[in-house]
């Protein structure tokens, strides 16, 4: 119970203060379990058999000091990035922009960095406290620091017209991210300089893709301001509408307001009326930008679920 505290407690609440980051449009909680799970246990099964055989096979051919901390990035990598393919294909309308992508990616990193640690955890009891320490708090972020650079990757060729950025553009950040993953091996394989090295090579990684987050939000809330104020008619949203809105901290009072004043119902009504006013203007700015899976039709039909909900939240 104790190592699974360990592995799970961390995880949960990195998680969460990521999912704060995306203050916009929340992506559907099935869709984040699904990142987090697939991180958790096939991923990890998947690996872990194939770091068996290959490194069997490996240590066969080139002897026993093979350079087994180039197999586990070579085989993890792609494996933790094709739940990631999979969600931009099959749900690619949940798949909006770069902060869409660092959110799923770093969600398959978590989810496969609580089950490795549970792993080593529970394999070796007698070092619990130095290994949570190690792998929970030194080095916590750092599967899904790997995932998430090919979730930006993702992230730039949703909108991306020309398909031969995405062909050349996913390929270089799985490498990236096996590069990296190679790199924290290698380094904290040497002592304790090692160990210091990896923490700042890592800390480094993880404050740019930090960076690339904010930046992404900022360009979602550019995305608002441009493409929601010729909606304030009355009828989809008026003018207060599009403050709640374009303020997260006003997005958030209001649908307290709502629970407080309304209950469970009206609290639903709210929430779903902010997502999807975000998602229309979202929509929007690929229609405007020449999204190939988007049309003027898809548009109309947002906007009047816009005002269905609206309505929903009229008093009577």
């Amino acid at each position: 119970m104790t190592a699974l505290l360990l592995a799970a407690v961390p995880t949960l609440l990195y998680s969460w203060l990521l999912w704060r980051l995306d203050c916009y449009e929340k992506e559907p909680v099935w869709l984040l379990l699904a990142a987090f799970g697939w991180g958790a246990l096939p991923a990890l099964l998947l690996a872990g058999g194939a770091e068996l055989g290959i490194g069997q096979i490996t240590r066969n051919v080139l002897g026993p000091d093979a350079p087994n901390q180039l197999i586990a990035p070579l085989i993890e990598e792609p494996l933790k990035a094709l739940a990631l393919v999979g969600l931009f294909r099959f749900a690619h309308r949940e798949f909006n922009d770069v902060i869409d992508g660092i959110m799923y990616g770093a969600l398959v990193g978590f989810g496969f960095a609580m089950s490795e640690n549970l792993l080593y955890f529970w394999s070796n009891p007698n070092q619990l406290l130095s290994l949570w320490l190690v792998r929970s708090v030194l080095f916590g972020f750092n599967h899904a620091f790997f995932t998430s650079i090919v979730g930006i990757a993702l992230g730039l060729v949703r909108l991306e017209r020309r398909r031969w950025v995405g062909y050349a553009s996913l390929p270089l950040a799985l490498a990236l991210a096996i590069l990296f993953h190679a790199l924290h091996n290698m380094t904290v394989a040497n002592g304790l300089w090692g160990l210091g090295l990896a923490w700042v090579l890592d800390t480094g990684g993880v404050a740019v893709v930090l960076v690339v987050a904010i930046l992404a939000r900022r360009e979602e809330q550019r995305w608002l301001l441009h493409h929601l104020p010729d909606e304030c008619n009355g009828y989809v949203l008026d003018s207060v509408d599009l403050h709640h809105v374009l303020n997260p901290a006003l997005r958030l009072r209001a649908e307290v307001r709502a629970l407080v004043h309304g209950g469970w119902l009206v609290y639903r009504h709210q929430r779903r009326f902010h997502h999807l006013v975000t998602e229309l203007a979202f929509l929007k700015h690929q229609l405007a930008v020449g999204d190939r899976d988007c049309c003027q039709d898809d548009v109309d039909k947002l906007r009047r679920l816009v005002a269905a909900q609206r309505a929903l939240l009229a008093p009577h």
